[in-house]
């Protein structure tokens, strides 16, 4: 009944961190529920603030709107992650959303590291992310979307999955644009080529950065990380501004999870000069 639908969610998220002696800190910050954020981790010797952005709500809805900002001055460096998996609940006739807008001045490092989205039978979602690269800046962005809830029988029964992501340099000069798409109502996801070939979980790596100085030899270093792994397959490629794209299809989470993780830590001590570290048990 009309009645009883529940209120649509507005969360929001924004905040802003600074480098102070040694380590980042919070400089500012908001949050309006269902979105929340913690206060910062530590959890080695980089100075990083490690964040866990939080939806105690439980899951997203058709409707729902979600905008987060992130901003680092200059020698920040941060790395956020959800709490746990992201649910997109059924909706048959609405869409949800969400915006991300990172803005990194010079130097600053951002890692978002968010654990899987699952979007349920019916439902749809559309995800729109847009990254301002500082001069010397580094931003490593994951995305990990899984077919459905395959123990309800529920693999690609989602009605429509859109993720966007738009890159531009400090003096607004697009660096890439990209989306991708899923609408399994118009393909056969088991063989459609091209698309998940059999597979079931998608799995995608950004690394960007214009001051890196062999975007070929950190991609080609990559590639052989992913490409010989069992139970997916995947590769790296060179952007031509600098950065590196890495994609994997993979038949579970824990063997996407897994090559992601090895992808990181490599990423990771390449450009930034310390590992990979181990958020969960």
């Amino acid at each position: 009944m009309t009645g009883s639908r529940r209120p649509l969610n507005r969360g929001v998220v924004e905040l802003s961190l600074r480098r102070a002696g040694t380590r980042t800190v919070v400089r500012d910050a908001y949050f309006r529920t269902p979105l929340q954020i913690m206060r910062p981790y530590y959890l080695d010797d980089s100075g990083t603030a490690y964040i866990y952005l939080l939806s105690p709500g439980g899951g997203v809805v058709g409707g729902d709107r979600y905008s987060i900002t992130v901003t680092l001055e200059t020698g920040a460096r941060a790395c956020m992650t959800t709490a746990s998996a992201t649910k997109i609940y059924a909706s048959p006739d609405t869409m949800a959303h969400q915006r991300f807008d990172i803005v990194l001045q010079a130097g600053a490092a951002f890692e978002y590291l968010p654990e899987q989205i699952i979007p349920f039978a019916r439902s749809a979602f559309r995800q729109d992310m847009t990254v301002r690269l500082g001069s010397g800046a580094v931003a490593v962005l994951m995305e990990i979307v899984a077919p459905g809830r395959l123990a309800r029988g529920e693999a690609f029964a989602y009605r429509d999955y859109s993720s966007g992501l738009s890159v531009a340099d400090a003096r607004g000069r697009v660096l890439l644009r990209e989306r991708t798409r899923l609408q399994p109502r118009h393909w056969d996801a088991g063989n459609g080529l091209g698309l998940l070939e059999g597979f079931n979980y998608l799995g995608t790596l950004y690394v960007l950065s214009e001051s890196y100085g062999a975007p070929g030899e950190l991609a080609d270093d990559l590639h052989g990380l992913v490409a010989n792994r069992q139970r997916c397959v995947g590769g790296a490629t060179a952007l031509e501004w600098g950065g590196v794209a890495v994609r994997l299809l993979a038949e579970d989470h824990a063997t996407v999870s897994r090559a992601l993780h090895a992808v990181w830590d490599r990423v990771r001590q390449c450009l930034l000069g310390y590992p990979a570290v181990r958020w969960r048990k």
